[in-house]
């Protein structure tokens, strides 16, 4: 149960601008037809009522006949009630009520005492009604009414129709309207700042980033912002690696390149014309092995997505790769003892090509540093540990040793350009394997290739 509120809350704060969207929504609409409504309805009654001088009005022609009909001065009344016919443009009339029950029904008193032949001037008047209604002005004694058709320009609700229209129509518009400008706003908001951030870091500062500085809180935009400065980061990196790799690499071509001009110096001069073409031809060749390593190393940074199935694997068995390796490496080097540590066979389903040219790269590496032994062991969990009896690396160098084109100067020995373990790297990382370095306990340096166990074919 925890588990579950747990889950849900952390969706939605992810997704707390959709929540906080879906509720102003929802709010929003039910409030706004709870608003129409009610103001529809309050405007309605509040223009229904006869205004207090009309209902004055019509109670005084109601009285007025009440005392020419209780005077018995019926002509005068006639003349009375012709008259305001002709001032009102209206039919109007006192009219006594006789109501006769059938079958020996009663009346109840109750019934007598609230019957009305027209409209109550305290009433709303019904304002979609085509026709005036009749109006009821009752006598004291509940039985004679003066009734009256309600005059033309006294009928309220002269502008109801407008006034409709603008409640149900033109006040939700702009209602709409002002809602989506804020919602159009909070969206922009957070949005133009990632739009300026992109155009700062689009014009050369790569140090821009904006998720400490995204105005919004909502899971989304965060997520959006996250993204950018994840996006930066990498894009960052790349860039000042190319950098730093075109400037390694210059450096490292200098070298070659003016012992080369050198040899033609003294060549030209006739001094060890021979030698010097020996040199030209060593150095050329070195400047050939750093091009193509380094076409290698850009090939495969730039492949660094490919998919697994790109690669092409055969099942093949690792011990007797490793000791053909060996082989080869041993006669380059004789005074060199290898110790190997395996099993008598190892199968795994991988690209034997393509972790052969590791293998031999890291033994040979090692073969420059060791002393007088290298030892090789591969274990049952896919690792392969290549360790040598040398000087080892520093501790806060050992992360470094991978980077292309470095060094450790204190421990050089070679003539190579430290592309080898950085080619190493990257290969292995196609396999989707990993490979580090650690210092042995007894001096030298131990590298360890791990292999996914699912190549494993034990």
């Amino acid at each position: 149960m925890a588990e579950g509120i747990r889950l849900m809350h952390k969706q939605l704060k992810k997704h707390s601008f959709f929540a906080r969207l879906c509720l102003l929504i929802i709010g929003g609409a039910v409030s706004l037809f709870w608003l129409v409504d009610l103001l529809a309805s309050h405007t309605e009654i509040k223009m229904s009522q006869l205004e207090a001088r009309h209902q004055h009005t019509l109670e005084h022609y109601g009285r007025h006949a009440e005392q020419l009909y209780l005077a018995g001065d019926l002509d005068l009344l006639e003349q009375y009630v012709d008259m305001i016919q002709h001032e009102e443009n209206t039919w109007a009339a006192v009219v006594e009520r006789q109501i006769t029950p059938l079958a020996n029904g009663t009346l109840t008193p109750l019934f007598s005492e609230h019957i009305y032949l027209g409209r109550d001037i305290s009433w709303k008047i019904h304002l979609y009604f085509n026709y005036n209604p009749i109006m009821d002005v009752p006598f004291a004694d509940n039985k004679t009414h003066f009734l009256i058709q309600l005059p033309a320009h006294m009928r309220p609700g002269d502008y109801w129709q407008l006034t409709y229209l603008t409640i149900q129509f033109i006040l939700p518009i702009i209602f709409l309207a002002g809602f989506c400008i804020l919602i159009y706003r909070a969206i922009m908001r957070p949005l133009k700042q990632l739009e300026k951030a992109t155009e700062r870091f689009a014009s050369g500062q790569l140090n821009t980033r904006i998720h400490d500085k995204i105005s919004s809180t909502d899971g989304e935009f965060q997520q959006i912002a996250a993204t950018f400065d994840q996006m930066a980061n990498c894009i960052e990196h790349t860039i000042e690696s190319q950098r730093q790799f075109i400037a390694d690499f210059s450096h490292e071509i200098r070298t070659p390149i003016a012992r080369v001009e050198t040899a033609l110096s003294c060549a030209e001069q006739s001094i060890n014309t021979q030698k010097m073409l020996q040199r030209i031809r060593k150095d050329c060749n070195a400047m050939r092995t750093l091009a193509e390593d380094t076409l290698t190393l850009t090939w495969l940074e730039n492949e660094s997505a490919i998919a697994d199935h790109a690669i092409e694997r055969d099942t093949f068995d690792l011990v007797d790769l490793i000791d053909s390796i060996i082989e080869d490496v041993q006669f380059e080097v004789p005074h060199i003892q290898f110790k190997t540590t395996a099993p008598d066979s190892y199968p795994i389903f991988s690209n034997s090509r393509v972790l052969g040219q590791v293998i031999e790269n890291i033994l040979r590496n090692a073969s420059r540093y060791a002393n007088k032994h290298i030892s090789v062991t591969i274990t049952l969990s896919g690792s392969i540990k290549i360790e040598d009896d040398g000087c080892g690396v520093p501790e806060h160098l050992l992360e470094d040793i991978f980077k292309p084109f470095y060094r450790v100067t204190s421990t050089q020995k070679s003539a190579g350009f430290g592309l080898g373990l950085a080619l190493c790297q990257r290969h292995i990382h196609r396999l989707q394997g990993s490979i580090s370095a650690k210092n042995s306990p007894s001096d030298g340096l131990i590298v360890t290739i791990k292999l996914p166990l699912s190549q494993v074919q034990m």
